[in-house]
C-alpha cells in the first residue's frame, strides 16, 4: 500500500469515520466494501466491543480486506453474503460509499429497506454518491443529482442530518466528494411543557402543570394523551438541581423519548441521562412541534450518542 493509503487507514480514515457519527462499540455494515478502505478504519474506531459487516461481490476484494484485517490482528471484522444476515435493528450505522451507481432504481430501493429493517432508531445511514450528475456521472446515477438522491433516500423513513464537503479516498486517490449522513426515523414519544395547553410554559420545563405528549412518525405529528406533573416540594437551595425532583419528573415521563421546553433548569444534566432536552425558542407547542419535525436528523443523532448535550431550536430565518 502506498503512503497516502497507510495515512488513510490508520489516522485520516479515523477522523473521517469519527466526524460522521462513528463511535467505540458501534455495530456498522461497509456495504459495498471493497478492499476495506472504510472498514479497517471503522473496525479501529469500533473497537473490540464493535463489529464491523463487510459485505461485496468482489470476492477478491474482500480476499485482500480479510487478510489485510487478519495482518492487523482486528478480528471484529466479519465477512457476510447479506444482510439477511443481520439482525434486526441491530446495526448503529450503515456505510455506502461508492456504490449507489451500481444499483437501478428497483435495487436501491431494496436495499434501502434492508438498511431500515436492521439500523437502530436513530441510526447513521452515510452515503458518498459518487457518480451522480455532477460528479463524473456513470450508470444508474448519471441523470441524478444530490437532491433527487437525498429525495429518494428520504422517502424510505431517513432523515438527512447533514451534507459535507470532505476530502476522502476514491480508488487509492484522494479527493473531495460529498457525503451525506442521514438518520433512520422512528415513532419518538415526545414531551411538551405547559400550563394551559396551547403554549410552552414560561418557567423551566420541570415546573409546568402538564405535559402534552405527541407521537412523531414519518413526518406527521399527533397528541396522543395529556399528563399532569407530579407536584413535589422541592429544595431549590441544592447547586445542580433537586435529584427528588428529578427523579419524581422523570417518573411521569415514563416511555417519553424527547423533552421540549422554553427553557430547563438546573436538573438538565440529569433529565438527559434519560430523555434528549429541546430548548424551543417559540410560545406555541404548535410551532414547537413544527421546529421538532424539521430537526429531527439532529434529534436522532442526539437520542444516540453516549454523552447527550441538550438541543437548541430556532424559528426559520431567526438568529440563536
Amino acid at each position: 500500500m502506498g503512503h497516502g493509503i497507510e495515512e488513510w487507514l490508520n489516522v485520516k480514515g479515523k477522523k473521517f469515520l469519527k466526524n460522521i457519527g462513528i463511535e467505540e462499540g458501534h455495530r456498522v455494515l461497509d456495504f459495498g466494501c471493497g478492499n476495506g478502505v472504510y472498514s479497517i478504519p471503522a473496525a479501529r474506531v469500533a473497537g473490540r466491543r464493535g463489529r464491523v459487516y463487510v459485505l461485496d461481490d468482489d470476492k477478491n476484494a474482500i480476499r485482500e480486506l480479510s487478510e489485510t484485517a487478519d495482518s492487523e490482528g482486528l478480528d471484529n471484522i466479519i465477512i457476510v453474503e447479506g444482510t439477511e444476515e443481520i439482525e434486526d435493528e441491530s446495526v448503529d450505522a450503515a456505510l455506502f460509499y461508492d456504490v449507489l451507481h451500481y444499483m437501478d432504481k428497483k435495487q436501491r430501493e431494496g436495499v434501502y429497506g434492508e438498511i431500515r429493517r436492521i439500523l437502530k432508531t436513530g441510526g447513521i445511514l452515510s452515503v458518498y454518491p459518487k457518480h451522480n450528475k455532477h460528479d463524473r456521472p456513470l450508470w444508474s446515477l448519471s441523470e441524478m443529482d444530490i437532491d433527487d438522491i437525498v429525495n429518494e433516500i428520504e422517502n424510505f423513513g431517513f432523515h438527512l442530518e447533514g451534507k459535507y464537503t470532505v476530502r476522502l479516498i476514491h480508488n487509492g486517490n484522494y479527493g473531495d466528494g460529498t457525503v451525506l449522513n442521514f438518520r433512520k426515523g422512528g415513532t419518538l414519544a415526545v414531551a411538551f411543557g405547559t400550563d394551559d395547553g396551547e403554549r410552552l410554559n414560561d418557567s423551566h420545563f420541570g415546573s409546568a402543570k402538564f405535559f402534552h405528549i405527541y407521537r412523531f412518525h414519518d413526518g406527521n405529528a399527533e397528541l396522543v394523551e395529556m399528563r399532569e406533573n407530579i407536584k413535589i416540594e422541592e429544595d431549590e437551595s441544592l447547586r445542580g438541581g433537586d435529584p427528588k425532583k428529578a427523579r419524581a419528573t422523570a417518573n411521569a415521563l415514563a416511555g417519553i423519548d424527547v423533552l421540549v421546553g422554553r427553557r430547563f433548569g438546573p436538573n438538565i444534566t440529569r433529565m438527559m441521562d434519560k430523555f434528549v432536552c429541546v430548548v424551543a425558542r417559540t410560545d406555541s407547542i404548535d410551532n414547537a412541534a413544527d421546529m421538532v419535525k424539521s430537526s429531527m436528523g439532529r434529534i436522532l443523532a442526539e437520542m444516540n450518542k453516549n454523552n447527550r448535550r441538550h438541543i437548541i431550536l430556532t424559528s426559520p430565518g431567526k438568529k440563536e
